[in-house]
Parts: C-alpha cells; sequence; structure tokens
C-alpha cells in the first residue's frame, strides 16, 4: 500500500510540471478559443458606448505645412512612424526615398510620427523648426504605443490634412522605392486603382497563446482562433476615401496593442477590402545589386541608416528608386 502511494505522489509530481509547461505553451489555452468565422465580434464588450479614445490625446507640434491652401494637392503624403532617438534615420530617409521634391511632375509631403521621451525633446522641437515635418503626440514613445501612433496619424491626416490622394504610411527602418510606389498608384490624377484602397503586405495569422512570447494574447483580451485579416503596418498605402473611411469607423472601437491588427479590425468593421501584395517585403530579400531590387516597394530590416543610404543611392543610379 505504501509503494502505490509513493507512486501516486511520483506520477502526480511528474504531472504538475507538465502541466504548468502545457498550460504555459499555451496548448490548454487554444481549447477554449471561439471559431473567428462563427463568433467574431469588436469591441468584446460592446456597451454601445465603445471609443478609440484617440481624441483625449493633444498634438504637442505639427507640420508647417498642415494649414496651407495647396492650389495643387500632394498626389502622395509619407508618414513615417519614428522614435524620438532615431534622428539619424530620419535625416537619411529626408535625403533619400523621403525627398519632397524627388519628382518635378509629382508632389510628395513628408511627415514624421513621434510620441514623447524624457531625453531628446530640444532636439525635436529644433527639428521641426529646422524641416517642419514633424508630427508629434502627446503619449509616451513605446513599442506597445504604435496603435497610438498610427491613429494619431490618421487623425492628423483626416482633420487637418485630407487633401492628399493617398497616403503612405511606413516605418523608419524601410527602405522605399518612391519610383515603385508611384507605379503601383499610377503617377496622373487619373488612376484605375480602387477608391477603397488598402494595399501591402496581407496576413491572416493566429494569437500567439505562448506565455513567454512579446506578443502573448489572452484569451480576455482576445478570444478567438484567428486575426482578422490585416496588412502589415510597417508599410501600407491608403486612398484618401480609405483614409476617411476607416477613421470614422475607428473612433467607435477600442484601440488594440498590435496596430496592424486594430487596422485590420477597423477595416473589417468599415469593409474595406484588402488588396495584397508581394513587392511590399515584411522579410527583407537578399540585396545582390540594384537588379534584385528592381520591383521592391518597400522593404524592412534596413535599421542602418548607412546600409539603407548606400542600397537607395545604388538603386536610382539603376533608375529603380
Amino acid at each position: 500500500m505504501h509503494g502505490k502511494l509513493c507512486k501516486l505522489v511520483l506520477k502526480c509530481l511528474l504531472a504538475v510540471p507538465l502541466i504548468l509547461l502545457v498550460d504555459y505553451c499555451g496548448l490548454l489555452t487554444h481549447l477554449h478559443e471561439l471559431d473567428f468565422e462563427r463568433h467574431f465580434h469588436y469591441p468584446i464588450k460592446d456597451d454601445g458606448l465603445a471609443t478609440s479614445g484617440i481624441d483625449g490625446y493633444a498634438f504637442l507640434r505639427m507640420p508647417t505645412f498642415t494649414g496651407e491652401a495647396a492650389s495643387d494637392p500632394p498626389r502622395l503624403t509619407i508618414l513615417v512612424k519614428s522614435a524620438v532617438a532615431n534622428v539619424q534615420r530620419r535625416d537619411a530617409i529626408r535625403r533619400t526615398w523621403g525627398y519632397e521634391a524627388r519628382f518635378s511632375d509629382v508632389q510628395l509631403r513628408r511627415v514624421f510620427l513621434l510620441g514623447t521621451a524624457e531625453e531628446g525633446q530640444k532636439d525635436v522641437a529644433w527639428e521641426a523648426r529646422e524641416h517642419g515635418d514633424i508630427l508629434q503626440g502627446d503619449f509616451v514613445d513605446a513599442y506597445f504605443n504604435n496603435t497610438l501612433k498610427t491613429m494619431l496619424g490618421m487623425r492628423w491626416a483626416s482633420e487637418h490634412f485630407n487633401r492628399s490622394d493617398f497616403y503612405l504610411f511606413v516605418d523608419d527602418d524601410y527602405y522605399v522605392s518612391m519610383k515603385n510606389v508611384l507605379r503601383f498608384l499610377g503617377r496622373g490624377r487619373q488612376t484605375h486603382q480602387p477608391d477603397l484602397l488598402f494595399a501591402g503586405y496581407v496576413f491572416q495569422t493566429s494569437p500567439l497563446r505562448h506565455k513567454f512570447s512579446k506578443w502573448y494574447v489572452s484569451l480576455e483580451e482576445y478570444p478567438f482562433d484567428r486575426w482578422p485579416p490585416y496588412v502589415t503596418a510597417g508599410s501600407f498605402i491608403l486612398s484618401r476615401q480609405t483614409l476617411l473611411q476607416m477613421y470614422a469607423t475607428s473612433k467607435r472601437i477600442p484601440l488594440f496593442r498590435f496596430d496592424d491588427v486594430h487596422l485590420g479590425i477597423v477595416a473589417l468593421k468599415a469593409r474595406i477590402p484588402l488588396q495584397h501584395c508581394d513587392d511590399f517585403h515584411f522579410h527583407r530579400p537578399t540585396y545582390k545589386g540594384p537588379d534584385s531590387y528592381s520591383s521592391v516597394i518597400a522593404s524592412h530590416e534596413f535599421g542602418d541608416p548607412e546600409e539603407m543610404v548606400r542600397v537607395w543611392n545604388e538603386c536610382r543610379s539603376a533608375n529603380y528608386a
């Protein structure tokens, strides 16, 4: 009898860490997920009074051209998500793919989206005066505030600068070929693109339930087994009509901490179709000279501004950037 009891205790001791490991890896959580197709609704707890709360955040600085009455509205406004400390990246972008006067026949506008940080505020103030392209919101510049950064950019564009034909949202660690962007859109005012354009690299994935992940999501936060289809937030293009329609819809949707998922939810609620394009690269294609980037619209993983400038200059010399 004593031996059986010892074996039982031993089995329990072995089972407990196994159960904890299974739970830590999220395997048990998956059993309780709701089917996305049958049950999806957002907000999770909708009392009819849901709001994004985005109106509660103030703009500390706006680009100097915000209030201008342009007789020739921009073809494209570029909104670059940056961080206060990333001065070198912003300078590199101003000299390369973000250079506003690059084309004589196409008007471009450039904006950098920033939060606040304990250090660097004086430098940002100088940068805003020097370049006139800083849009800074009154929130802490942190990774999980990227949704705030994106939505404040959409709010500014919708309420203060809604004259552009298209809006390119892009992170500051991207290489961009503006020539390929304009080719994708069509350079002239007459374009074959749909009015409701939301284009980029489209994903449909599932929430990560393993608790050791940086992107862990609990059932309480999101109980469904799949995300809505979403465009990676590193680089995407909106038409003006899409921007206005998505921003109007977003006012009734609480902010989700992953900006790409949040935009996917907003697009689904606003009935905006997503357009996938392989030339928006989430994973950086191997660079083997300008010809290898001849069709690239945007590519992630260019955190080194000197490398980005070098690649962009080489591609521009080959007439690809």
